[in-house]
């Protein structure tokens, strides 16, 4: 099983990488190394990060709240198609 793989994967054509690389690109300098405290983003505390996110999930907590309110407040079946249903369920 392993061996007709083993022999597409040699029958593959592989591009010439080498030849996608313009020259400007060849001969062009390394870029210039930074200190990586520069590239580093400072973390937000971790005791106002849990006040943001206590906040969006309180959030969150309310909106779904009242979308259950809601959802619960109206029938599922309107009642012109309980009617039917049952007069269905009687024949």
């Amino acid at each position: 099983m392993l061996l007709p793989a083993l022999l597409l994967v040699g029958c593959a054509q592989v591009p010439q990488l080498d030849e996608t690389i313009s020259d400007d690109l060849e001969n062009a300098d390394y870029p210039a190394l930074a200190p990586i405290e520069t590239l580093l983003v400072p973390l937000p505390d971790p005791q106002e990060r849990s006040k943001d996110v206590q906040q969006d999930l309180q959030g969150r907590l309310a909106n779904l709240q009242d979308r259950a309110r809601r959802l619960n407040d109206r029938p599922v079946v309107d009642e012109e198609t309980r009617t039917r249903m049952q007069a269905g369920v009687q024949e």
